[in-house]
């Protein structure tokens, strides 16, 4: 048998990576690891959505509750196929809905199934990450850890970095000015998260993958920057396809993530193409 880690259960259903503890101290539960751990593909991919923008917590005694929500339906198809995929699940158990806000289309995914969830569980335990406050309003991190070592498959690993670096990643191609007021291009990629043990863990991840980073603690994000290091990102990672830049951005807005990494790659031979395009000037 090998030993019982305690592991941390997040309480609700509504955003489990940002679920505000009001008093005391989280719900725990036991998760065994098992001896030996042969992940899928399609495990690796569902693994990088509830890691990122999904969330698996307690509905009922007996049932678990999968949740997700986001603004890509190619995030939300993927969650999909993965499911059905790892579990041989009906497709009619996952309950998929749409609104629209703020004039563009929202999607959530929900699951409910007590099998699935404590298979998910029992593997790997929580899959929340962010802190809770404990007495005196000391902030905790929940332990967990991403299930990879320097062993494991690295296309599997690339599958899992690539769900989570679409779900939770961004890509940044940008002007900045000197002091002496001259222009040059910020460009990088990064990965947002705030738990410390995760951070090292990405980072260790997507150096197995020859992709060298940094982590950014005063901004929560896992950056890569550098044209061979862009480049490797590119070819081994990527974004999944489809998955567009959100409103946040001031000047991709809509564009897909790959299409601006593309971008960001042919700027280091023509830095001046992308300075004088329209967004950037006036």
């Amino acid at each position: 048998m090998m030993p019982k880690y305690i592991t941390e259960n997040a309480l609700s259903a509504d955003n489990q990576q940002a679920t505000p503890i009001s008093s005391g101290s989280p719900q725990r539960l036991y998760a065994e690891y098992p001896k030996k751990r042969r992940l899928t593909s399609q495990e690796a991919i569902l693994l990088g959505v509830l890691y990122t923008d999904g969330c698996l917590s307690k509905k009922s005694k007996n049932c678990w509750r999968f949740y997700l929500s986001n603004t890509s339906f190619e995030i939300i198809e993927t969650f999909r196929r993965s499911m059905i995929k790892v579990f041989n699940l009906d497709n009619q158990k996952i309950k998929i809905s749409q609104k629209i806000v703020n004039g563009k289309p929202f999607y959530k995914a929900i699951v409910d199934s007590g099998c699935c969830g404590s298979v998910l569980t029992s593997k790997y335990g929580t899959f929340r990450t962010l802190a809770y406050k404990g007495k005196g309003g000391r902030k905790i991190y929940p332990p967990t850890k991403l299930p990879f070592t320097k062993n494991d498959n690295l296309g599997i690993i690339s599958k899992f970095l690539q769900i989570a670096f679409s779900c939770d990643g961004g890509v940044n191609l940008y002007i900045a000015k000197s002091k002496s007021g001259y222009r040059f291009l910020i460009r990088n990629l990064y990965i947002a998260c705030h738990h410390p043990q995760l951070q090292l863990d990405y980072r260790n991840l997507l150096s197995l993958l020859k992709v060298r980073s940094k982590i950014l603690l005063k901004d929560n994000k896992v950056l890569v920057q550098g044209k061979q290091n862009l480049q490797n990102f590119r070819d081994k990672i990527g974004f999944l396809d489809k998955v567009k830049i959100t409103q946040h951005s001031a000047f991709w807005q809509g564009r897909e993530k790959n299409e601006v990494l593309n971008l960001i790659l042919s700027s280091y031979g023509n830095p001046r193409d992308i300075i004088n395009l329209p967004q950037f000037l006036g």
